[in-house]
């Protein structure tokens, strides 16, 4: 089983430093990391183990509230997706993975729809069971 018995400490290389899953560009803990995902200090005091585990190989199953990706079509044709940072009547502003803060008049926008969570699909093909499971052992131990 990739739910217990791993190692915290690989757990967090996994998390800061393999490339290929690149976790902290996108959430913090403690502090250190992106913002495009939820902040990951403490999940482990509110979140269980299958919960952890689900989140990284079913990342589309539950989206955690306030961060649905959504996806802009302009009316020059470009589309954008991202996370709305904030909403007025004349402009959206998403934070982009690809392309940082942007800023898009409201007026430009062409259709707006829900888009699937900016956590990639697919790490069980990415990472090792053992990763995986000393991945699930680091969050879990974010207390």
């Amino acid at each position: 089983t990739v739910l217990a018995g791993g190692d915290a400490a690989e757990g967090k290389k996994v998390f800061f430093e393999r490339a290929e899953v690149s976790c902290f560009r996108c959430h913090q803990v403690n502090g250190e990391g992106g913002e495009v995902g939820p902040v990951l200090t403490g999940v482990g005091t509110r979140q269980n183990r299958e919960y952890l585990l689900e989140s990284l190989v079913l990342p589309n199953k539950v989206i955690a509230a306030g961060f649905e990706t959504l996806l802009v079509t302009m009316k020059n044709g470009t589309i954008y997706a991202g996370l709305v940072k904030s909403e007025n009547t004349d402009e959206l502003v998403l934070n982009s993975p690809e392309d940082g803060i942007l800023k898009l008049k409201k007026s430009d926008i062409k259709a707006r729809a829900k888009g699937a969570s900016a956590m990639p699909e697919g790490m069980v093909d990415i990472i090792s069971r053992r990763d995986l499971r000393n991945l699930v052992e680091f969050l879990a131990g974010l207390k």
